[in-house]
């Protein structure tokens, strides 16, 4: 009989311990689709600011060498 008990609170036991994995495994597998969605956005997010980025880089290139020859002009017509 004492070993039936035993038994009966092996398998609650069991059962209670089943019962908390399942609810954190569905707690950390909420969490890490949250995770990897925000992740997503944000890798997509960054692509689009590296992208303005690269354009901007160019913009200020251009810009700069028609300041310099802008310049040049400037001191031709001085001179």
């Amino acid at each position: 009989m004492c070993m039936m008990a035993g038994r009966d609170s092996d398998e609650s036991s069991t059962e209670s311990s089943a019962s908390f994995n399942s609810t954190n495994y569905n707690t950390l597998l909420h969490a890490f689709q949250e995770t990897h969605e925000e992740a997503n956005k944000l890798a997509q997010s960054n692509k689009r600011l590296k992208g303005m980025n690269n354009w901007l880089e160019k913009r200020v290139k251009q810009l700069e060498d028609e300041l310099l020859k802008a310049n040049d002009d400037f001191e031709d017509l001085e001179k």
